[in-house]
């Protein structure tokens, strides 16, 4: 049973702690886990060739996307984090999100579990359109959304003082690995 957790920050702080918070309780319910850090790879954005229709070989585009594409075939469930950036994911997300056009028709990632992260600084109201944007997401891929932690914090490592929103992930982690072993 693997988990995968894909943070979209672009920097060390909220998102990546509390992706990993969730990993965490993956792990400890018996997950095995991998952090993929976004802000890390070379993810080039999507050029709409439609060539992955086409030819049904996946992304022509040979970047580190080709590595991220192994770990989600591999993977049962997923957990995706974002800050959230004027009412929508990050960037970085945005680019993860579009690459995986190649395997939307028909969809290849069906029924794979995923939980959901959003933090800002902003009201808790604009945070939900970033949350909203997962959803479409996982809907459009015929992926199974298990549940979903959206947060605000003004500074960067804030969350990782509130209980609250640390039980939530934790929550979240073990019904990611409770819904992959009842399936």
């Amino acid at each position: 049973m693997k988990i995968i957790g894909i943070s979209g920050s672009p920097r060390k702080g909220n998102t990546e702690f509390m992706v990993k918070t969730c990993l965490e309780a993956c792990k400890k319910a018996g997950a095995e886990t991998e952090l993929i850090l976004l802000r890390q790879k070379k993810i080039g954005h999507c050029d709409g060739c439609d060539s992955c229709y086409e030819t049904g070989k996946g992304c022509h585009i040979k970047d580190d996307m080709q590595k991220v594409y192994k770990s989600l075939f591999d993977s049962e469930a997923w957990v995706l984090g974002s800050p959230n950036y004027f009412k929508n994911v990050s960037g970085l997300m945005k680019d993860f999100i579009d690459r995986t056009n190649a395997y939307c028709n028909p969809p290849k990632f069906k029924n794979k579990k995923v939980g959901v992260i959003c933090i800002g600084a902003q009201s808790l109201y604009s945070i939900h359109f970033c949350e909203n944007i997962f959803k479409e997401f996982v809907k459009d891929h015929k992926m199974k959304l298990i549940g979903s932690v959206i947060a605000k914090a003004d500074k960067p490592n804030e969350i990782d003082k509130n209980k609250k929103v640390i039980k939530k992930l934790q929550d979240l982690g073990e019904k990611l690995v409770k819904s992959i072993k009842t399936k």
